[in-house]
């Protein structure tokens, strides 16, 4: 008999399996470090709010800043209600705002609630849009000029399967925009700074949509815009995953991406003129956008980094392909001038391959 107070024994050998199985991990990647040509890194973070014992010093607590979640909640481990619950601890002054589907569980939205964070339900588009590009514009914009309606002059815009876990991460942000002013001459205030995956350096103005920060001006500029109506061209194929096989990437980004469409049509709105192409492109990335290393805000892509070990959805370090991201570093190169954009005029042929193609020197 258990006595109360007392660990049960279906805890104890839970507990113990688990610990068994990080040893077997932890072997495996010795293994592999050892026997193969390649080395493997692995990292574990807490899945629960309470778990992370990081807090954010006063000093660097923003006020005027608001972090929307949008999309579907992601259930598993309670992922989006243990990530709202990290920021209202680490933000307590923050804008917290959840921008979901009115078809979402009640009893789910209330102990959102509880949290003290807005919450905003949109009917879905009828129209899903190409790449599905109106279900993410439908509850970003909503949740963004919920943002600006409480008063937020920053905005970071994130999906509900991604956490920031390095506790400091917005005061760091709207710092680096006050660092690095916005060139002028246009209708923009501060740099937008991509933060989740999908900067690419070889495809035009293919900026990440997944979580993006800037000022709240900017940020309705860049999401409060009507939804994608317009079909794929004709001759692309019926399936669109099979266009990332077939069709070449500058006319993907062209005419397609979702990254390329939200961040063409900023920085039109914003007055710049598009070549499309791949000068242009770092033109654009250097004098309009910045950059942040996963690393520098601890990003977690629940959906998407579950299987990397540690990877952070780098691309592997053989060769350099089409799909490079972006980073801090690569985007420095750019603003001190070290790179000049010019230097692109040489890859410009890459915008006639197909994604993840190999990217050759041309030194």
């Amino acid at each position: 008999m258990t006595r109360i107070g007392e660990p049960s024994k279906l805890k104890l050998i839970s507990t113990g399996l688990v610990r068994a199985r990080w040893r077997a991990l932890s072997a495996l990647v010795v293994q592999l470090n050892e026997k193969s040509d390649k080395y493997v890194i692995y990292r574990r973070r807490p899945k629960s709010a309470e778990a992370i014992r990081t807090w954010t010093e006063r000093e660097a607590q923003p006020t005027q800043a608001a972090v929307v979640m949008q999309g579907p909640l992601y259930e598993p481990d309670d992922f989006t209600l243990e990530t709202l619950r990290l920021y209202r601890r680490q933000m307590p002054e923050a804008n917290l705002v959840l921008s979901t589907w009115r078809d979402t569980s009640p009893a789910r939205l209330d102990s959102i609630r509880q949290l003290g964070v807005d919450v905003v339900l949109s009917e879905k588009p009828e129209k899903a849009g190409l790449f599905n590009i109106n279900l993410q514009l439908t509850s970003a914009k909503a949740g963004v000029r919920r943002a600006v309606e409480l008063g937020a002059e920053w905005v970071l815009k994130t999906r509900t399967d991604q956490r920031l876990y390095q506790e400091s991460f917005m005061g760091m942000l709207i710092s680096m925009a006050k660092m690095f002013p916005v060139v002028g001459g246009y209708e923009q205030r501060f740099r937008v700074i991509g933060v989740g995956p999908g900067s690419l350096k070889y495809a035009p103005y293919h900026v990440t949509d997944q979580t993006v920060f800037g000022h709240a001006e900017d940020m309705l500029k860049y999401w409060d815009v009507p939804l994608r109506l317009d079909d794929a061209p004709p001759h692309w194929p019926a399936k669109q995953d099979d266009t990332y096989h077939q069709v070449p990437v500058g006319e993907l980004c062209r005419h397609g991406a979702a990254e390329s469409w939200l961040a063409s049509g900023f920085l039109e709105r914003i007055g710049r003129p598009l070549t499309w192409t791949l000068v242009d492109h770092w033109k654009a990335l250097r004098d309009h956008f910045c950059f942040v290393d996963q690393s520098m805000v601890d990003f977690y892509w629940a959906k998407g980094q579950t299987y990397t070990l540690g990877v952070d959805l780098s691309r592997e370090a053989e060769e350099i392909d089409n799909r490079k991201e972006i980073g801090f570093g690569e985007w420095l190169l750019w603003h001190s001038g070290q790179l000049p954009t010019e230097a692109a005029t040489r890859y410009e042929e890459t915008l006639q391959q197909r994604f993840v193609e190999p990217v050759a020197s041309r030194d």
